[in-house]
C-alpha cells in the first residue's frame, strides 16, 4: 500500500481550469493592449526618428519588447494550451482550438517575416523596409484580433452548462 496518493486530475468546473482560463483571458487582453500600441503608436514612430538615432532607438525598442509583448505572449499560447487540458464549464473545445491556432499562426508570421526584416533594421533606418513591417503586419493584427475575440467568446461563455 502506497502513502502517497496522486491528485486526481482538475475537471472542466474546477479551480484548477477556473485559474487557468482566468491567465489567459488576463494574458489575452494584455497581449492584445500591447501588440495593438506597439502596431499603431511604435512601428510608425520609426518613420519620425531621424537616421543618426535610428539604430539607438531600435535597439531600446527590440530590448524592451521581450519583457513586455513576448514573455506576455509565450506565456499566453502555453495558457492556451493548458485549457485544451483543463476546460472550466462552457468553454467550448472549438473555441480553445481556433484561439490557439491564431496564436501559432501568429508566431510562424513572427519568426518568418516580422522578425528578419527588424533584424534588417539593426543595421540602420530603411523607410521602405519600415513600411514593408507595417504593411506586412496586417496578418498579425487580424489573428490577434480574432484571437482577443475569441477569447472573449470564451469568456462569456464560462460557467454555463455545456450543451
Amino acid at each position: 500500500m502506497s502513502l502517497t496518493h496522486a491528485a486526481p486530475p482538475p475537471t472542466p468546473g474546477s479551480t484548477t481550469a477556473r485559474l487557468i482560463a482566468l491567465f489567459f483571458f488576463a494574458t489575452t487582453f494584455f497581449s492584445y493592449g500591447t501588440a495593438m500600441m506597439d502596431y499603431f503608436l511604435v512601428y510608425p514612430s520609426r518613420l519620425l526618428v531621424g537616421a543618426s538615432e535610428f539604430v539607438a532607438y531600435h535597439a531600446l525598442l527590440e530590448d524592451r519588447i521581450i519583457p513586455i509583448s513576448v514573455v506576455p505572449f509565450a506565456l499566453l499560447t502555453l495558457s492556451n494550451g493548458f485549457l485544451l487540458l483543463f476546460r472550466p464549464a462552457g468553454v467550448p473545445k472549438s473555441l480553445v482550438w481556433a484561439s490557439l491556432l491564431c496564436l501559432l499562426a501568429d508566431w510562424v508570421s513572427t519568426a518568418f517575416v516580422q522578425i528578419p526584416m527588424n533584424l534588417q533594421l539593426n543595421e540602420g533606418k530603411n523607410v521602405a523596409l519600415i513600411q514593408r513591417v507595417m504593411d506586412t503586419n496586417w496578418a498579425r493584427v487580424a489573428l490577434e484580433s480574432g484571437q482577443a475575440l475569441l477569447a472573449f467568446l470564451m469568456l462569456s461563455r464560462m460557467g454555463r452548462p455545456r450543451s
